[in-house]
C-alpha cells in the first residue's frame, strides 16, 4: 500500500470531517456555551488539512494558497482559547480582545513576511519547512495553547463530575492532536522520518467535539455510534478486500488481482457509506408497509386521550381501547382490564391492572404488553405509549367511579337521616292515638280487644323497624364469640330448637348489640316462615375464611324464597312473611354493610333457604 496515498487520504478525511463538524455545530448547537469558537476552531483545522493538500498536490498558485492556509495557526489557537474561556464561563472581554489582537498581529506578521518555505523532502514534491526565526509564531501558538490547558487544569478540582468528564475529554483530544501533528515538524528539525502520526489527525476534531457534547446532546452519541459502526465495517472491508486479492492472484483472476487495494477499499467504503445513508429511510419505509401505524403522528396522542377519557364504565373502556389501538395498527387487538392476567392465545393485546403496592407508595394502574414478542421496536413503542394512556384513563375512571359511589352513599345517608327524622316525628304522632285507641277498647268485647291489641302491636312493630332502618348506625366493635352470640339470640326463642355448628374459638369483631339484632332478625324471619310445618329446623353455622373474615349462615327448611322476590329481597318493604313489615332484611343488610361485610341469599344442600353473611373476624 502506498503510504503517501494514505497520508493524502487522511488529510482529505480530516478536512471533510472538520468542516462538516463546524457546520453541524453552528446549526445544531448554537446555544451551547462556547460552541461558536469551537466551530471556528474546527474550520481552522479543516483549512490546515486542505492547505496541506494544496501544497502537496496542487500547482504553484494552489501550493502558495495552501501555505497561507497552514500559516493561519495563530488565529486558530486564539479560537481554542476563546472556547475554553466560554466553556469555563469566564467573562473576560478585555482579556479576550487583547488575545485576538495578538493572534491577528501574529497572523499578519506570518503572512506579510512569508514565513516558511516549500521544498522537496523524502517522497514529497513540496513540504513545509520552518526557518529558525519562524519559531516566533510557533511560540505564540504554543503559549496560547498551554494557557488554555492550564485554565482547564485549574478548573478541575472544583468542577462537577459532568464538567470533569468534559475537561478530561478536552485534555485527551489535545494530547491526541499534539501527538498526531508532532511528526509534521520532522522536516524542519532535520529528521528524515516519514510523518506517520499525521495520519491519525482526522480523529482529533471528532474526539474533541464528542467529548464536550456527549453529555449535552443525545444526537452526538447517535452519530458517534454510527461512526464507530462505519469504522468497524471499513476495517472488515479492507480485510475482505485483501483476502479477495490474495485468493484472486492464486486462482487465475489476474485482472482482479491487478486492481490496487486502495481502489477496492475506496469502492467498498463508498458502497458502505451509501448503504449506511439509505439504511434508515429504507427500513422506515418497509416498516410502514409491514407494520402500518408504527409511527405516532401529531394529534394521535390527543385523539387517543379524548377517546379513552370518554369511557363511562370498565366495559366501555375495554371496547374503546381495543378498537382504537386495533384501528391504528390495522390488526385486531384485545384489551383486558382487571387483576387476572388472561391466558395467551397468540394475539397481541394489553393487560391493564392495578399494580401491587410498594413500600411507601400507593398502588397505581399499569399496563403490560401481551404477545408482542414479534413486534419491531417502533411498534412496541406505540403499544407502550398507548398502554401509558390507557393506565392513566383507567386511574381516572376508577377515581370517578369511586367518587360516584361515595356520592351515592352520601346521598343515601342523607336520605336516611331525613327519613329518620320524619319517622321519629311520625312515631311520636302515631303512638299517642294508638294509646288512646287501646284505652278506649277496654270496654269492648274480648274478641274485639284482642284484635285491636294485635293491630296496635303490629303498628308499633312497624314504627320500631322504621326507626331502626332510618336511624344513624353507631358501632362499638368488640371481640364477640360466635357461639355465645348465637346462644344469646336462641335463648329468646325457647320453643324453637336451633342447630349450632360453630367452633367455640371462632370470634367476630363487631358491635355485640348490632350482632344480636342481625341474628335476631334472621332467626325471627325463619321462625315466621316455619309456622305450621311439622318438622321446623333452623341451622346456624360459621367458618373462618382465608382473608380473615367469618362466613356465617342462617338456614331453614321453610318454603324458601320465591324467584320473583329474590332480586329485591333486601330492599325496604319487600317481604315474604305474612304480616311482615318488609324492613327486617333491609335492616340486616344496612347493619352488615356498616360493619364492612356483605349479606346475600345463598344455597346449601338440604335447606330451602339460607342467608350467608361475611363479617369481619378478629384482626
Amino acid at each position: 500500500m502506498d503510504i503517501y496515498r494514505v497520508y493524502y487520504f487522511s488529510l482529505v478525511i480530516q478536512g471533510c470531517i472538520s468542516l462538516g463538524l463546524a457546520a453541524w455545530l453552528w446549526a445544531k448547537a448554537p446555544h451551547q456555551s462556547g460552541i461558536k469558537p469551537l466551530a471556528l476552531f474546527c474550520v481552522g483545522i479543516g483549512f490546515w488539512a486542505l492547505g496541506q493538500l494544496g501544497m502537496h498536490l496542487g500547482g504553484d498558485s494552489v501550493a502558495a494558497l495552501g501555505k497561507r492556509l497552514v500559516n493561519c495557526g495563530p488565529i486558530n489557537a486564539v479560537f481554542f482559547l476563546h472556547f475554553v474561556f466560554r466553556f469555563l464561563q469566564r467573562d473576560r472581554p478585555r482579556q479576550m480582545l487583547g488575545i485576538y489582537v495578538l493572534g491577528i498581529a501574529t497572523l499578519l506578521l506570518v503572512q506579510v513576511l512569508d514565513m516558511g518555505m516549500l521544498a522537496p523532502w523524502l517522497g514529497f514534491e513540496r513540504y513545509y519547512f520552518f526557518p529558525v526565526w519562524g519559531a516566533i509564531p510557533g511560540v505564540v501558538v504554543t503559549s496560547i495553547s498551554i494557557w488554555a490547558y492550564l485554565l482547564l487544569l485549574a478548573a478541575w478540582p472544583k468542577a462537577a463530575p459532568k464538567q470533569r468528564g468534559k475537561i478530561l475529554a478536552i485534555w485527551f483530544a489535545g494530547v491526541w492532536g499534539s501527538g498526531a501533528s508532532l511528526m509534521f515538524l520532522n522536516a524542519s528539525l532535520g529528521i528524515d522520518i516519514f510523518p506517520y502520526s499525521v495520519i491519525l489527525l482526522p480523529g482529533y476534531a471528532l474526539l474533541l467535539v464528542f467529548g464536550i457534547l456527549r453529555y449535552d446532546l443525545m444526537v452526538v452519541n447517535l452519530w458517534a455510534n454510527r461512526l464507530l459502526a462505519w469504522l468497524v465495517l471499513t476495517a472488515i472491508t479492507v480485510a475482505l478486500a485483501s483476502l479477495l486479492l490474495s485468493v484472486a492472484a492464486r486462482t487465475g483472476f489476474a485482472s482482479l488481482a491487478a486492481v490496487p487495494l486502495w481502489q477496492l477499499w475506496l469502492l467498498g467504503t463508498a458502497m458502505l457509506g451509501v448503504m449506511l445513508v439509505l439504511e434508515g429511510p429504507s427500513r422506515r419505509a418497509i416498516e410502514r408497509l409491514v407494520f402500518p401505524g408504527a409511527h405516532l403522528e401529531a394529534g394521535v396522542l390527543a385523539d387517543w386521550r379524548v377517546r379513552l377519557d370518554g369511557a363511562s364504565s370498565w366495559h366501555d373502556l375495554e371496547q374503546i381501547a381495543a378498537s382504537t389501538l386495533g384501528a391504528h395498527l390495522r390488526q385486531p387487538m384485545r384489551v383486558v382490564l382487571g387483576a387476572a392476567r388472561p391466558a395467551g392465545d397468540g394475539k397481541p393485546g394489553l393487560h391493564c391492572h392495578l399494580g401491587p403496592r410498594k413500600d411507601g407508595e400507593a398502588a397505581h394502574w399499569r399496563t403490560d404488553l401481551m404477545e408482542w414478542e414479534g413486534a419491531t421496536p417502533s411498534v412496541t413503542r406505540v403499544g407502550e405509549v398507548f398502554g401509558a394512556l390507557l393506565a392513566a384513563a383507567a386511574a381516572r375512571l376508577d377515581q370517578l367511579l369511586r367518587y360516584a359511589e361515595h356520592e351515592k352513599e352520601r346521598l343515601k345517608q342523607a336520605h336516611l337521616l331525613e327519613l329518620g327524622g320524619l319517622a321519629a316525628t311520625v312515631a311520636h304522632e302515631l303512638r299517642n292515638p294508638l294509646n288512646i285507641i287501646s284505652m278506649a277498647a277496654v270496654m269492648s268485647p274480648p274478641e274485639t280487644r284482642a284484635e285491636i291489641r294485635a293491630q296496635i302491636e303490629r303498628a308499633d312493630h312497624l314504627i320500631q323497624d322504621l326507626l331502626s332502618y332510618s336511624g344513624e348506625v353507631r358501632l362499638n366493635p368488640q371481640r364477640v364469640a360466635v357461639a355465645e352470640l348465637v346462644q344469646r339470640v336462641a335463648a329468646g326463642h325457647p320453643l324453637q330448637a336451633i342447630e349450632l355448628d360453630v367452633d367455640a374459638a371462632l370470634c367476630l369483631h363487631i358491635d355485640p348489640m348490632r350482632g344480636e339484632q342481625i341474628l335476631g332478625n334472621l332467626i325471627g324471619n325463619a321462625m315466621a316462615m316455619l309456622r305450621g310445618r311439622p318438622d321446623p329446623r333452623i341451622l346456624v353455622d360459621a367458618e373462618a375464611q382465608a382473608d380473615g373474615r367469618v362466613l356465617l349462615r342462617v338456614c331453614d327448611n321453610g318454603p324458601g324464597v320465591p324467584a320473583d322476590l329474590a332480586a329485591d329481597l333486601f330492599q325496604p318493604f319487600t317481604t315474604r312473611r305474612p304480616g311482615g313489615t318488609g324492613l327486617g332484611l333491609a335492616i340486616v343488610r344496612r347493619l352488615v354493610e356498616a360493619h364492612g361485610g356483605t349479606v346475600r341469599l345463598g344455597q346449601r344442600a338440604g335447606w330451602n333457604c339460607c342467608f350467608e353473611l361475611l363479617l369481619p373476624g378478629m384482626p
